[in-house]
């Protein structure tokens, strides 16, 4: 994966879009991914965070600039400062866009080395839909929602 800061604006693929604020891109389809989501606009109502499905043009894009598969989903991503952050260390990295006390899991759980964090973020991952569910249609924002959602 070219991790390479702004990598995806060189990408001809790519769409344009603003990427001044973070953006989190999640499986629309996923109760899991979806409910994590809504909880972070609860708790974050006016957050600089912005949110996508990987199943919208723009994500999927993104995915493959990355060398990722959209349609064998087996991770969110976070992109911030022009960086994309993955699995264990994305899951932190998004804590730390949230308010305190939210945010200081995000610090605090660089004490788990990544390799354990990975791990556990794959165990969940793969069994997301037994465990939480799968939602028929893709999340849509509210009203109050729709500004955060690219």
């Amino acid at each position: 994966m070219n991790r390479s800061r702004y990598s995806y604006r060189a990408d001809s693929s790519v769409p344009a879009f603003d990427d001044s604020n973070p953006l989190y891109i999640f499986d629309g389809y996923c109760v899991l991914c979806s409910s994590g989501v809504q909880w972070m606009l609860g708790h974050d109502p006016n957050g600089k965070t912005r949110f996508t499905s990987v199943q919208s043009p723009l994500a999927r894009a993104i995915y493959m600039h990355y060398g990722l598969d959209p349609d064998d989903f087996d991770t969110f991503l976070l992109l911030k400062d022009g960086v994309v952050y993955d699995r264990w260390r994305g899951w932190l990295e998004t804590a730390r866009t949230m308010p305190a006390p939210w945010s200081w899991l995000g610090v605090a759980g660089y004490i788990v080395p990544g390799f354990i964090g990975d791990a556990v973020y794959h165990i969940i991952q793969k069994n997301r839909f037994n465990w939480f569910g799968k939602r028929e249609t893709c999340l849509a924002p509210d009203a109050a929602m729709k500004a955060r959602f690219l």
